[in-house]
C-alpha cells in the first residue's frame, strides 16, 4: 500500500462492506473466497485509524474469522465503538455490537471466549444484537452486567429456553429502550407462563421502554397481561412499538384494554399471525375500533402468508407490501420504515441495501 492510500484511509470513520457480493458472477465459491484476501484487509482496516464504525456482510465473514483480521480490529482500532457482523476485545470503547445472522459461530468456541475477553476488559455494552445465531440461554451467565444496556435482540434464536439465565438476565437490565423477544412462531411454545410473566414483569421496571416485540411467545394470554397492567397500570405506558405476533390467546376485550387505558403514545401494533389479521372480518372490526378509540396507532403489520387475500384499502387504512412484511397504516403514513427489526446501532444512520434488508423487509 502506498502512502497516498495509507494517508487518506486514516480519514475513514465508517467502513461499510455489508453489500460486498460475488453473486451473479459465475465464480465458483474457491474463486469468490479468493478475491478479498484476509492480510490485506487486515492492512486496509489498521491504516483506518480513525474508524468508528464497521459494518461486515456475510460474504466477507471468511476473510473476517482470519487471525490477522482480528487481531487488527481488536488490537489496533482503539476509536472503533460500532461494530455489526450481519449473516471479535481490549476495547475500552467498544458498546455496539451486532452478530444478526451469524449462524456460523459456535457458542462454546467463539461467543463465550469472546464474551469472557470482553467482560475482562472492563467493557459494558449499550446495544446487542444476538438475532438469529445459535447461542443458548446458558450464554448470558458469561456476559457483563446489563447496567447500561439499552437495546437487545435475541429474534429468531430458537435454542433459547425459560427457567434459565435468560430471565435472570433480562431482569437485571434497566434501561431497556428496545426488546426483541420474537421466536418467528419457532420455539415460542418452551417459554413458561411463569417465565413470560416475570419477563413482562420486568418491563415495569424499564421506564424508557419504547418497544416491545414478543412475538411468538405462544403462551402469552390474557392473565398475565391482566396481572401486569394490575400491578403496575403504567409499566406500558410510553411503548410506541409493540409486536404480539403469533401470540393467539389474547381475546379482543384484552387487547383492546391494553391499548385503551395503558398504552397512549402506541403508533405501531404487529398482530400477524393471529385471528386478528388472518380473518379479514375481524381485521375489519379492529382497523374500526382503531378509528373510533385509538387515534395513535397508524401502522398496523399483518400476516404474509396470503396477502391476496387482503382488499387495498379497509375503512380508509392501505395496504403496503414491502418485502416480507405487510401492513395496513392510515393513507398520510409510509409504513415501510416504520420498526426495524434488527437493531439500529447507530441513530439516524444512512443503511446499505443489505443492512435495510434485514431490518425492514425480512
Amino acid at each position: 500500500m502506498n502512502e497516498d492510500t495509507a494517508y487518506l484511509l486514516s480519514f475513514v470513520h465508517r467502513l461499510d462492506l455489508s453489500s460486498y457480493t460475488t453473486r451473479g458472477s459465475r465464480y465458483s465459491e474457491e474463486k469468490a473466497k479468493g478475491i478479498v484476501i484476509a492480510d490485506e484487509l487486515a492492512g486496509v482496516i489498521g491504516h483506518c485509524r480513525n474508524m468508528k464504525e464497521l459494518y461486515v456482510g456475510e460474504e466477507m465473514m471468511h476473510a473476517f474469522v482470519s487471525s490477522s483480521v482480528i487481531h487488527t480490529i481488536f488490537k489496533c482500532q482503539n476509536e472503533l465503538s460500532t461494530l455489526d457482523f450481519t449473516g471479535f476485545s481490549d476495547k475500552n470503547h467498544l458498546e455496539r455490537i451486532s452478530f444478526f445472522m451469524c449462524t456460523a459461530f459456535s457458542e462454546q468456541d467463539f461467543y463465550i471466549p469472546f464474551f469472557y475477553k470482553f467482560t475482562a476488559s472492563g467493557n459494558h455494552l449499550t446495544r446487542l444484537d444476538l438475532g438469529y445465531t445459535q447461542i443458548s440461554s446458558q450464554l448470558f451467565l458469561h456476559l457483563s452486567p446489563p447496567k447500561k444496556l439499552t437495546h437487545l435482540s435475541l429474534q429468531g434464536c430458537q435454542l433459547l429456553t425459560c427457567c434459565s439465565p435468560l430471565i435472570d438476565y433480562i431482569e437485571e437490565c434497566t434501561e431497556l429502550v428496545s426488546l426483541n423477544m420474537d421466536c418467528n412462531g419457532i420455539g415460542g411454545s418452551r417459554f413458561c407462563q411463569d417465565c413470560i410473566k416475570r419477563l413482562l414483569m420486568s418491563v415495569s421496571n424499564k421506564r424508557n421502554l419504547v418497544a416491545l416485540d414478543v412475538g411468538g411467545l405462544t403462551n402469552l394470554d390474557d392473565t398475565i397481561l391482566l396481572e401486569l397492567v394490575t400491578e403496575n397500570p403504567d409499566c406500558l405506558s410510553g411503548v410506541k412499538y409493540l409486536s404480539l405476533a403469533y401470540c393467539s390467546q389474547i381475546s379482543s376485550n384484552v387487547l383492546y384494554t391494553l391499548l385503551l387505558d395503558h398504552m397512549p403514545h402506541l403508533h405501531y401494533l404487529n398482530l400477524s399471525r393471529t385471528s386478528f389479521s388472518n380473518e379479514i372480518s375481524q381485521l375489519t372490526s379492529l382497523i374500526a375500533r382503531l378509528n373510533r378509540s385509538f387515534g395513535n396507532v397508524k401502522v398496523l403489520e399483518v400476516s404474509p402468508v396470503v396477502p391476496k387475500k387482503y382488499p387495498g384499502e379497509i375503512l380508509k387504512w392501505i395496504l403496503t407490501n414491502h418485502g416480507r412484511r405487510i401492513y395496513y397504516s392510515q393513507a398520510t403514513i409510509d409504513p415501510r420504515f416504520c420498526y426495524s427489526k434488527k437493531i439500529m446501532l447507530v441513530d439516524d444512520c444512512k443503511l446499505s441495501a443489505m443492512n435495510q434488508y434485514w431490518s425492514y423487509s425480512y
